[in-house]
Formats: C-alpha cells, structure tokens, sequence
C-alpha cells in the first residue's frame, strides 16, 4: 500500500488556541502578598489566631479561583484535540489496525503451516532414529525438547535428536549395568533424563530404607525381649506358692509406758492378730 498523499499537508495544526498568559505577574503579585505574611516569623499566640486563619482563608480562597481557571483553560486546550482523536481513530487508526490484524492472521496461518511440516519431517526422523535404538519404552519426540522455529536450521534440529539418542543410549547402558535399574530408569524417566541426578537419588533412598530397616530390626529385637520379660513374670506369678506355717510362740514380758502408748501397743496387737493378756 503506496502512499501519494502529503501526510505532512494533510495532517498538521492549522489553529492552536493561544493562552495568552500572565503567569509571571501573578507569580510575582503571589511572592510580594507571601511577603507581607512574612510567614517564617509569624506570630503564633491566640490574640493573633483569627488573623492567621483570615490569612488562611484569603490564600485557599486565591488558589482555588486560579486553579479553576487553569483547569478550564485546560479543557479549553483539550476539547479540540479530543474530537481530532475520535475522528482520527474512525477514519484511519481502526481501519489500518484491522487491515494489520488480517494479513497478521494470515501470516500465522503460513507459518503455522510451515512449522507443522518442519515437526512432520522431524518426528520421522525421530522415528527413524528410535527404530535404531530401540528406545520406544524409554523416550518420546516430546522428551527431545525441540524449539521448533522458522528460524531454526533442520540440520541443527536432527542433531539436537541424534545427540539426544545417544546420551539417552549411553545412560541406559549404564543403567543396566548398575545397582537398583528398575529404580534408576524410573527416576531417570521423570526427572528430565538427568542420569546422575537419578542414581544419587535412588542411592539416598536406599540408605533411608536401610535406616528405617535397622530401626525396624532394633524394635523388634525390643519388642522380643519384652515379650520374654512378661512371659517370665507370668510364669512367676500362675506358679504355686507354697504357704508355710510358723509356730505360735508365748512369751511373758513387762510393759513401762503411759496410757496412751498402751492403747497405741493395744491396738497394734490387734492389727497384727497377735494374742495377749493383760
């Protein structure tokens, strides 16, 4: 799409409003009436507190007038370029930005096109590459991890694969020829391919379920000997006990106490079912 318009003749300000402004006499009038205020030495006193708030009063009084002035001049200022944005959008803007959006979407279309075909050729040569290997149990395209982009070369994508089969080839056969595969390929499977990671892993899990073992065999050693502790003190318990009688023996003897140590003697006596006269 050529242009043969003078975008420049076309789309220029041919009238700006002109503020005719007076901002540095009303400034300096501003500084002159704040320096008969003389507000760094001011009087702070309750006889003079209807002064300051006079003062107060005059000053708020003074800004809002001016700030409203500004705002209308603003307004004044803004109306106009509002209304040449609304047209502006209608006009131009909308209808450009809409032409963009269609030939974008069918920009995408291509090379959404283009990049399935570049995957298709891709996952055969995957395929290809795993009919070698025989990983079919163990990998899949998504697993390579390609960033398939127009951009990308396809020498470079099949060599990011062939490189790829062979790392997976070489951590399998190590996998196989070590300790716990089973564990290891299925850690290997889920953490990204990542064969060191997988065999350090499956190492610390192996030394927490031999810990968890050896507590377990302490416990039970424990729980056998309890076990024998209490079958000993049954045993001890349900046996006979033979009951032997003592002789009855009498014997004399005098007593030197007061009358209360002898009601305390009395009644020992008789807890024990000890016979006595008196």
């Amino acid at each position: 799409m050529q242009s043969d318009l003078n975008i420049n003749e076309l789309v220029k300000l041919e009238n700006l409003p002109t503020i005719y402004e007076k901002l540095e006499v009303i400034g300096k009038w501003v500084d002159d009436g704040l320096a008969k205020l003389d507000l760094d030495n001011l009087i702070v006193d309750e006889e003079h507190k209807q002064e300051l708030k006079n003062s107060r009063s005059e000053i708020n009084n003074i800004s809002k007038l001016l700030e409203d002035k500004r705002k209308a001049i603003k307004k004044q200022i803004l109306d106009p370029y509002e209304k040449f944005e609304e047209k502006y959008n209608e006009e131009i803007k909308n209808k450009l930005n809409n032409a963009s959006d269609k030939l974008g979407n069918a920009i995408n279309e291509i090379e959404d096109n283009q990049k399935q075909e570049k995957e298709q050729e891709l996952r055969q040569f995957f395929e290809n590459y795993n009919e070698d290997y025989h990983l079919e149990s163990i990998i899949s395209f998504e697993d390579v991890g390609l960033n398939i982009t127009l951009s990308a070369s396809m020498k470079s994508l099949k060599d990011q694969i062939v490189a790829f089969f062979e790392k997976v080839a070489n951590d399998f056969m190590a996998i196989q020829n070590g300790e716990h595969k089973e564990d290891v390929l299925f850690e290997y499977k889920n953490n990204g391919f990542d064969y060191a990671r997988a065999v350090n892993k499956v190492n610390e899990m192996q030394k927490e379920i031999e810990i968890l073992q050896h507590k377990l065999e302490e416990k039970r050693k424990l729980n056998e000997i309890e076990e024998k502790v209490v079958q000993n003190v049954e045993t001890l318990v349900s046996a006979p006990v033979e009951i032997v009688e003592e002789e009855t023996i009498e014997c004399n003897f005098k007593v030197y106490a007061t009358k209360s140590q002898l009601k305390e003697l009395k009644l020992f006596l008789q807890e024990k079912g000890i016979k006595y006269e008196w």
